[in-house]
């Protein structure tokens, strides 16, 4: 009887727990990726290409904002090749990539735009996603 609830109440629960963590970690060929995505999107005389972004490290982490807390961060650090006043330069960049069942692994960024704001969103499953 006892195991018949415990069953019942794994049963219950274990959806909530398969949504909470990614299925796979963020590697480096697909962090690649979504940076190459995201540079897409910028100026094209500041663009970079996937053979100018070099991955030095992913570390696993969380973020905090006040009292909300991000578990399934990842800190990507980089070395990318950009156009600076007309000669290629290479900086160290770090982005923060996040997961959510619904995303996958994504990075994103707000714009100001005329107008208004805009959220960008470069994700493992949904491609660029602009909220406008």
């Amino acid at each position: 009887m006892f195991r018949s609830i415990l069953m019942l109440l794994w049963l219950a629960i274990a959806p909530v727990f398969a949504e909470s963590a990614p299925p796979a970690d963020l590697d480096a060929a697909l962090a690649l990726k979504i940076i190459t995505m995201q540079a897409k999107s910028m100026p094209p005389e500041s663009r970079i290409t996937a053979p100018d972004v070099r991955i030095a490290m992913i570390q696993q982490g969380t973020s905090r904002e006040g009292q909300f807390e991000l578990t399934h961060v990842r800190r990507v650090t980089s070395v990318e090749s950009l156009i600076e006043d007309g000669a290629k330069v290479r900086r160290m960049t770090c982005r923060e990539f996040h997961w959510t069942a619904e995303y996958g692994w994504f990075t994103w960024e707000g714009r100001k735009e005329r107008g208004g704001e805009s959220i960008w969103i470069w994700s493992e499953l949904k491609g660029e996603v602009v909220v406008r």
